[in-house]
């Protein structure tokens, strides 16, 4: 399907998120001399009033809403008005004639007639009728069906079998995901998020200077990067500090929880919110990355975009149990679930690791760039291109 146009309904915005692989991969295909139109999520339920940091997550749409329709880096991006209630029968009715109606008006803009329909959410499946397309692809990225989000006027599950069961491939970002999806689509393709090119260009070997927010914290250092919200399971972590009062737990992101009992521990550490770009000269400084999420099955399936970034750096990784970590890299994920089995693994590690067992943790990731995971959903594209 070389050259083809794509209208992309994408899982994340374009202008509200840290750059996703969603969006680095329509960013590429658009260099391919594709014409891509990419659509910000439309969303699949309104959240709840206790989500987290609602109020802000709301003024971002709003900011987004304010751009509608412009280009940028190759690509037309598309904020549509809509009401975000899907299960409401007469709403959903409305949004799909709205949304129609800017779809059609943003094509003619892209210059497009039957592009291809890219599903990066369930709530795409809404329009395969009202968007005259030539071909679907279905990105999984995530769990759907047990989204952890408090979230209100869903039909989750409904719509993802319905993309399972049209979508000529089915493209999945993790190993669970890919064998879970293969029993209902017809064709699946596992592939997983690329990784930011700021940790695939520094150096371990020659790190700079440790950041003074980590020079007095004794070692080991127990990192984590990323948002802090109600997925980390904060019992866990307070049960690992008080076992092991000579390590320091180290927590870069926005946090987005009730961090209270964490923060009156004296050897957890919240540094947070850094520039992506600022990470790896506190990663490198870590002696284990771990993934501190509760235990569920969103988790389960997931595919952390950390894992990879962890390893980028040649750390060593502890996590609950999901899939991607298990079986993407034999070995290389160490898998715990009660505070006393995190305790082992973190101990076994610490007196395993080498320098050695780092610059072979690198080179497992060296070839998932953003560009070269592009470059695999391409030649995908191309193939669907030669079979239909």
């Amino acid at each position: 399907m070389r050259n083809k146009d794509i209208v992309c309904f994408a899982g994340n915005d374009w202008w509200a998120h840290n750059p996703m692989t969603e969006k680095q991969w329509m960013r590429v295909l658009a260099g391919e001399d594709r014409s891509v139109l990419f659509v910000n999520s439309i969303g699949i339920g309104l959240p709840g009033s206790d989500s987290p940091r609602i109020a802000a997550r709301l003024w971002r749409k709003l900011r987004s809403l304010a751009r509608w329709l412009r280009k940028d880096d190759g690509v037309w991006v598309l904020t549509p008005f809509l009401i975000p209630l899907w299960s409401v029968s007469v709403v959903r009715r409305m949004n799909i004639f709205l949304i129609t109606l800017q779809l059609r008006f943003a094509m003619k803009r892209a210059g497009m007639t039957r592009p291809l329909f890219w599903a990066g959410l369930p709530t795409a499946a809404l329009f395969l009728r009202s968007i005259p397309h030539d071909g679907c692809v279905y990105y999984v990225q995530d769990n759907y069906t047990a989204y952890y989000d408090a979230m209100n006027f869903t039909r989750i599950s409904e719509d993802h079998d319905a993309l399972l069961r049209t979508a000529d491939t089915v493209i999945c970002a993790s190993v669970g995901l890919a064998e879970r999806e293969a029993a209902v689509a017809r064709r699946v393709e596992y592939i997983p998020h690329g990784v930011h090119p700021v940790f695939l260009k520094a150096d371990p070997a020659a790190p700079p200077p440790v950041p003074t927010a980590l020079r007095d914290l004794p070692r080991p250092l127990i990192g984590y990067w990323g948002s802090l919200e109600a997925l980390q399971d904060n019992a866990r972590t307070a049960a690992l500090a008080r076992m092991h009062p000579d390590w320091s737990f180290v927590f870069i992101g926005r946090v987005m929880m009730d961090n209270t009992e964490l923060n009156a521990l004296p050897n957890v550490h919240f540094l947070g919110y850094l520039p992506i770009e600022d990470i790896p000269a506190y990663g490198m400084h870590f002696d284990i990355g771990w993934l501190s999420f509760v235990e569920s099955d969103w988790i389960t399936y997931s595919c952390p975009i950390k894992y990879r970034e962890y390893l980028a750096l040649g750390l060593p990784v502890v996590s609950p149990p999901i899939i991607e970590v298990a079986r993407a890299y034999d070995g290389e994920g160490c898998i715990a679930r009660s505070a006393a089995e995190f305790s082992a693994c973190m101990q076994r590690i610490l007196a395993e690791d080498t320098p050695e067992r780092r610059h072979a943790r690198r080179r497992l990731v060296t070839d998932y760039s953003w560009e070269a995971s592009a470059r695999r959903v391409s030649a995908v594209l191309d193939t669907l291109g030669e079979s239909s």
